[in-house]
C-alpha cells in the first residue's frame, strides 16, 4: 500500500515507487543505581524508555547503544500514472 503522505506529480508519471526494507537491531546496555537486583530491574522497568532515541532518568542511565543493521528487500510496489479520466496522477499498485 502507498503511503498517503508520498507526493507526485504530473512531472512523475512513468516512475515506480519503490519499498525498501531496512531493520535495525540494537543492543543497549544501562546503569541503574538500586540496592539489589531485583530493584534494579524494576527500576529499569519502571525509568527506561527505549525509542529511537533513549531517554535517560535521574536513577537509570543509557551507558551504551550499539545498533546491527542488515538491508533487506527493495521491491517495486506501484507505477505513478496519469489517470485521464479525473485529471489526476495516481500510484497504480496493480
Amino acid at each position: 500500500m502507498v503511503d498517503e503522505s508520498l507526493c507526485f506529480f504530473k512531472k512523475d508519471v512513468g516512475k515506480k515507487i519503490y519499498e525498501i526494507e531496512y531493520e535495525t537491531t540494537y543492543v543497549t546496555k544501562w546503569q541503574v543505581l538500586a540496592d539489589n537486583k531485583e530493584g534494579a530491574f524494576d527500576t529499569w522497568l519502571a525509568e527506561s524508555k527505549q525509542d529511537y532515541v533513549t531517554e535517560d532518568s535521574t536513577n537509570c542511565v543509557c551507558s551504551y547503544v550499539k545498533d546491527y543493521t542488515q538491508i533487506g528487500s527493495t521491491k517495486e510496489i506501484a507505477k505513478i500514472k496519469l489517470d485521464i479520466d479525473n485529471d489526476e496522477v495516481i500510484a497504480d499498485e496493480s
